[in-house]
């Protein structure tokens, strides 16, 4: 077996089984093997292409969980059967507590029908999920390619990461149904019975009238509802059904008529000066949020103590709080963060075509490198959009919070 160093990539079939194998040490720790079917964006098509222990298959059943045990975790992927907008397999996993550098003699194998094998072992990642390998498309043929990225916050992380939209519906989804074998073909010995068996009296038919009716019935209340709500909303539509068409077609012409890929307007470096930029932003915001929210309580505790009405500068105090967080560039800077991880998306998309045509040992460190800086960037720029949204709508309630305290005290 060739064992490949990371970043490394090897050939490994054009079709057929394909059998891929998590081992480690027991002993040393619980892991979580999961799988990732990405398509060309770097994230599931849907939840269902998120493999592991409480969903043991893909819906087409081109990839399954085959064998589980303490230790070991094998997936067997029929090549032949894997969707064309799949362009990875991304196989990785997550321990339970501590950090892959405590477990030791983690490895993941990949072994074809055509006889080739090949493996990676990583080492020293200080992270608790991990990415151990991809097999991804090569023009026509798969390739192995050995990853070891790190990520902090366990499987949460990783699902987010790899496009997973209901991360908690999907680690309770129970799993399917194994697609049962294909029957085999019958014996040409065997003589078919030759009395055939009369249709049965007893069976009833379906009355189709009577189904029909209701369906209409469900229809003429929806339409008589959707009149009702738009009589409601918009009764000038009613009036003019002229205007409701010219604004269905004004709308039709703003959108686009073809699928527009994403696009950014700064180099690399400038990236990662805006990703500085923001994350020096996102702690002064941060920390203004955090301040405020301990004023507003502040407040409200010298107002329900005070016995004489509303305490000395009570108002100024709350107007003062409602001016700084109304002043806070939180949905500015949220809107650049989402612009950024387009970046950092297209960023990681460039590196892993390099990488894919690279053979010089040399250049492929190199861009291994580039490819995990521009991944963690990624990864905290989700983070700090996500906690940006929060932080948004934290600082409007805070507002009311103040308000109301005004309110107290006209």
């Amino acid at each position: 077996m060739k064992m490949l160093p990371k970043g490394a990539n090897a050939p490994l079939a054009t079709s057929g089984i394909l059998h891929v194998d998590l081992r480690w040490n027991a002993a040393q720790g619980a892991l979580n093997a999961v799988h990732f079917a990405v398509a060309e964006d770097g994230r599931v098509p849907s939840d269902a292409c998120f493999i592991f222990h409480g969903r043991r298959q893909t819906p087409d059943g081109a990839v399954r969980m085959a064998a589980s045990a303490p230790g070991h975790c094998g997936f067997i992927l029929q090549l032949d059967l894997i969707p064309p907008q799949i362009q990875r397999c991304v196989f990785a996993a997550a321990l339970t507590a501590g950090a892959f550098r405590e477990l030791q003699g983690a490895a993941i194998t990949a072994s074809a029908g055509t006889g080739v094998e090949v493996g990676f072992e990583p080492t020293g990642a200080d992270e608790q999920a991990l990415i151990f390998a991809e097999v991804y498309r090569h023009r026509d043929a798969w390739k192995f390619r050995a990853v070891g990225q790190g990520f902090l916050g366990g499987l949460s992380s990783l699902a987010e990461h790899f496009g997973v939209a209901d991360i908690a519906a999907a680690l309770r989804a129970p799993a399917p149904d194994v697609i049962p074998p294909p029957s085999p073909a019958p014996s040409r010995d065997a003589a078919p019975d030759p009395t055939p068996q009369p249709p049965s009296s007893d069976i009833p038919r379906p009355r189709s009238g009577g189904r029909l009716f209701k369906i209409l019935a469900t229809l003429v209340l929806v339409l008589a509802a959707g009149i009702a709500g738009l009589w409601y909303f918009q009764p000038s539509l009613l009036q003019d059904p002229a205007a409701l068409w010219s604004k269905s077609t004004t709308l039709m012409r703003q959108l686009p008529m073809v699928y527009q890929e994403p696009t950014c307007a700064w180099t690399d470096e400038q990236v990662f000066e805006r990703y500085h930029a923001l994350g020096e932003s996102y702690v002064k915001i941060l920390t203004q949020v955090d301040a405020s929210n301990k004023r507003l309580t502040r407040l409200r505790n010298d107002l329900i103590a005070s016995e004489r009405g509303c305490p000395a500068s009570f108002n100024d105090d709350n107007r003062r709080e409602i001016e700084r967080l109304e002043q806070l560039p939180v949905a500015a800077w949220k809107d650049e963060s989402t612009q950024l991880n387009i970046c950092a998306g297209l960023m990681i998309k460039g590196l892993e075509s390099s990488l894919n045509a690279e053979a010089r040992p040399i250049i492929i460190q190199r861009l291994v490198q580039e490819t995990d800086r521009a991944r963690n960037l990624e990864s905290d720029l989700t983070n700090i959009s996500r906690d940006l949204a929060y932080l948004r709508n934290k600082a409007e309630r805070l507002v009311e919070g103040f308000r109301d305290n005004l309110d107290a005290c006209p």
